[in-house]
């Protein structure tokens, strides 16, 4: 998994200047889904919801918060079927402020035990396959708490330890710079050496299922300088206007966000984008490391290989940057592709699924029988039998997120989105009635005309606000299982 990345954003989904070519090549081989969405734009609940298979709301993750201990992980899952299981790089399953200002650790910490009390989660029994949420090995590192990331650079890189970065222009954002460590001493590297190390260790002893997630191309937008060389800023365009945004249909603090971009000079913008290529580029380099990985070790061919992002980023397209909660497709359309084991030819779906489909797709290809609870839709059979697939819509939804030692984080408010292959509704549920998007993507894919308070389009606005009102009654939680009426 890689953060914050875009389906643009790659070489094989159609990006003529990101240099992917590991992933490119890789994709070549697996199936690659061009209409893929996550459950949420936030790290959080879509990396939560991903690994239930249940939605934010359903596992009450909204936004931010924590993943309660009584769900069922993919992890767990697997660990109680028999897998070695681990994480290398960034879970976020747990707060990572909480962990470094209360709990004083400057590593990740996923022993869920450890938040109960503070955060009013109802005690379980314990049991060895909960713990850490079913990972067996974890070697963490996120975006503030890179304690372990650190400790590797003072032990093989002493000459870069404590180096710091410097902004790259006082004209651009704060966090537009050069990284101070090299490629091989980036946490990218980190992550992906840590993954590699597991795939060794258990080579001779299947099965064993890791989750390599890496932190980039997250903001900030920052490179090594050897991969920012890979390109040249003059190559790189700007970013896509698209008539802009009509600001009086985002309510606060969302609203805030809208023309950022537009602030800062061409040079600068193109910057941005050419620093998150290089990030992107990087960990291209790693995915192919792991994949030679596998093949000199001989598990390429026995290795089920999944490639996704949490949500995207708007790098600029629509004078936004990062992630507000302004559902335009760049935040909640993602990179996803499957390798199967054998599998030798690329598959395009275009058809829409969603992010929590993976879990039961692969319990799917696994014939593991899936557990109770699972909201998603298992596309294996299909898949296998050349049949349609896609749903006739598609959910996310963001919450707002609380404040945070007594102010706002960040131009986040509470969002929600049905979308169609033809049409999209975007409402911001705690704003007013005049608040709210409607697209027809058929028409105007790049989502520029807004169609919320046109009268002509009522009845469309009146269907698609049925079709999320089904939503909500559809994905109420199946658990408990319902025994008996009497």
């Amino acid at each position: 998994m890689a953060d914050q990345l875009r389906a643009d954003c790659l070489g094989f989904m159609g990006n003529g200047i990101v240099q992917t070519p590991n992933l490119d090549g890789f994709a070549a081989e697996g199936i690659v889904f061009t209409n893929a969405f996550c459950q949420s734009p936030a790290c959080m609940a879509s990396r939560a919801s991903l690994f239930t298979g249940r939605y934010p709301s359903t596992i009450k993750v909204r936004g931010m918060g924590i993943l309660p201990s009584s769900e069922t992980t993919f992890s767990e899952f697997l660990r109680r079927n028999g897998y070695h299981t681990a994480c290398a790089g960034k879970l976020h399953f747990t707060p990572e402020q909480y962990t470094r200002d209360v709990l004083k650790s400057d590593v990740p910490i996923i022993d869920w035990r450890r938040f109960a009390d503070d955060a009013r989660m109802v005690a379980i029994p314990d049991d060895p396959m909960k713990e850490n949420y079913g990972f067996e090995e974890y070697f963490g590192c996120e975006d503030i708490l890179k304690g372990n990331y650190h400790r590797w650079v003072e032990d093989n890189y002493p000459e870069l330890f404590n180096k710091e970065p410097e902004r790259f222009s006082e004209e651009g954002p704060g966090d537009l710079f050069i990284s101070p460590y090299p490629s091989e001493a980036h946490h990218t590297a980190f992550i992906s050496s840590q993954a590699a190390t597991f795939i060794r260790k258990w080579k001779d002893e299947n099965p064993w299922f890791i989750f390599c997630s890496f932190i980039a191309p997250h903001h900030p937008f920052e490179a090594p300088q050897d991969q920012i060389e890979r390109y040249d800023v003059k190559d790189i365009p700007l970013p896509q206007e698209k008539d802009g945004i009509d600001a009086s249909f985002i309510p606060e603090p969302a609203k805030s966000a809208v023309g950022e971009m537009k602030k800062y000079s061409a040079e600068i913008q193109r910057r941005i984008i050419l620093h998150y290529y290089a990030s992107i580029s990087l960990i291209d380099d790693c995915v192919g490391m792991l994949i030679r990985e596998l093949k000199d070790t001989g598990q390429y061919k026995d290795t089920i290989i999944v490639f996704c992002s949490d949500h995207g980023e708007f790098l600029g397209n629509h004078g936004l940057l990062r992630k507000p909660s302004i559902h335009y497709d760049e935040l909640i359309r993602v990179p996803l592709f499957i390798k199967l084991p054998k599998n030798n030819s690329r598959k395009c779906i275009d058809g829409l699924v969603e992010l929590v489909d993976i879990y039961p797709t692969l319990l799917g290809f696994l014939g593991m029988p899936p557990n109770p609870g699972l909201q998603g839709i298992d596309w294996s059979g299909k898949i296998v039998s050349n049949d349609v697939i896609g749903r006739d819509d598609i959910y996310s939804e963001m919450y707002s997120i609380k404040p945070i030692f007594n102010k706002l984080h960040g131009p986040y408010t509470a969002t929600i989105t049905m979308r169609t292959k033809k049409w999209k509704l975007n409402l911001y549920p705690e704003a007013g009635i005049q608040y709210g998007q409607l697209f027809n993507l058929e028409e105007d894919p790049d989502e520029t005309k807004n169609l919320y308070r046109d009268s002509s389009f009522r009845t469309i606005k009146e269907e698609m606000l049925w079709r999320l009102a089904a939503r909500y009654h559809l994905m109420a939680d199946p658990l408990p299982l319902w025994l008996t009426q009497f």
